[in-house]
């Protein structure tokens, strides 16, 4: 177990995080390896239990990654978020949803209008996915007065406005 403390054994980290790595290919402008997002859209839907950890850990390197200005990466993320948020909806979907709202926010704190728009477009996705249940436990607070704020931009551009 040595190896496992000292992070130099890829071959020990658990599964998900496997999964999750492979995704994103060495260079962001190749995009999302789809190959692989497949096979961690079948693991998300065989083990639905580990929804909120891949959330969490897609999480931490969106987090990490926009506060490295690693923006191709940022993208690659939420896609990935969203591909997943789609086909897990009806499967412990609170789980993961947590998560995906909490980089949701990260990208509407951004200063990038483009970081914004992702972020609007991705929550667009998500409010369009009709839930088993209803989940009062939500706070959409902070996403109703961003939005709000959003509506009264004053960027240069008149179409980065309007998105």
């Amino acid at each position: 177990l040595p190896s496992r403390v000292c992070g130099c054994c890829g071959a020990l980290r658990p599964r998900y995080k496997r999964l999750v790595d492979n995704i994103f290919p060495e260079d962001p402008e190749d995009g999302l390896v789809k190959t692989n997002m497949e096979k961690l859209t079948f693991y998300a839907l065989s083990a639905p239990e580990k929804l909120d950890r891949i959330g969490a850990y897609l999480s931490e390197k969106l987090i990490r990654d926009v506060s490295r200005h690693r923006y191709g990466y940022v993208c690659i993320a939420m896609e990935a978020l969203d591909q997943l948020l789609m086909a897990c909806h009806c499967q412990s979907i609170n789980l993961f949803v947590e998560s995906f709202l909490k980089m949701v926010a990260k990208l509407l704190e951004s200063e990038k209008p483009d970081l914004q728009i992702l972020g609007t477009n991705s929550f667009v996705k998500f409010a369009n996915i009709e839930e088993d249940t209803p989940s009062y436990h939500r706070s959409y607070d902070f996403f109703v007065s961003r939005f709000s704020e959003m509506c009264h931009s004053s960027h240069d551009d008149p179409d980065t406005r309007t998105k």
